[in-house]
């Protein structure tokens, strides 16, 4: 069967390292220390060289929501909706949900309109991707075809690291309605199930995958034999 475990539950580092992907221009305000300012930078810059790697969209995200720094989460909120163009709008909208504490509410107006119209919004000088930016449309045609299959392990991994288990269910649980097939996916999904004891959570997707006319890895009746308690 597929080996996941490492693979989820990985501890991800950030990368201190500053880089001269920026210009000359102050990345924040004054009142910044040097350290945020080029952690803000590395993670700018990573989602910059690949726009369709989704966890640097989340390390970025959620390294602004921690620093409270406004207007760059405002941004790194906007460019993931727009490297998305449309799709994972479950996921986008609890991001904005849970990052409303940090924005204004013409801010999260903003935000929830992208999420129908990502580009056709208005950015800042912290955005990479918002209208103004040169080669945003070609750049979303060109990802377009390559964001079929979203990288669902890597969400979940994003959200397990932050202790958002419930989330990172609810990742891998979309994406294994999206593609049943895989089964890295079941295999990381029934993970989480039996680490959250969340038994009734299997049993509806058990039987909805079961209905699903596509190869099942054998955890899955492991996993229904332990809740059912004949396995201890």
């Amino acid at each position: 069967m597929p080996q996941f475990s490492t693979d989820l539950f990985v501890d991800i580092k950030l990368e201190r390292k500053p880089n001269a992907f920026w210009d000359n221009e102050p990345l924040l305000f004054a009142d910044e220390s040097q350290e945020i300012n080029s952690n803000l930078r590395t993670l700018s810059s990573k989602v910059s060289r690949k726009p369709r790697d989704l966890m640097a969209h989340l390390h970025r995200i959620y390294f602004c929501y921690r620093n409270a720094l406004i207007e760059p989460l405002y941004a790194a909120l906007l460019d993931f909706l727009i490297i998305l163009n449309g799709k994972g709008r479950k996921i986008s909208s609890r991001l904005i949900h849970g990052s409303r504490s940090q924005l204004d509410p013409d801010q999260i107006s903003l935000l929830k309109n992208a999420l129908a119209h990502p580009n056709q919004s208005q950015g800042n000088r912290f955005s990479l991707f918002a209208t103004g930016v040169v080669g945003t449309t070609q750049l979303v045609e060109i990802l377009h075809k390559e964001q079929e299959q979203h990288d669902y392990l890597t969400l979940a991994s994003d959200f397990i690291e932050f202790s958002q288990l419930e989330e990172a269910m609810s990742v891998l649980e979309q994406g294994l309605n999206d593609y049943p097939e895989r089964q890295d996916i079941q295999a990381a999904l029934l993970e989480l199930y039996k680490s959250t004891d969340s038994r009734e959570r299997f049993n509806q997707m058990y039987e909805s995958i079961k209905a699903v006319n596509v190869s099942l890895i054998d955890e899955w009746k492991m996993l229904a034999d332990f809740f059912d308690g004949k396995i201890i």
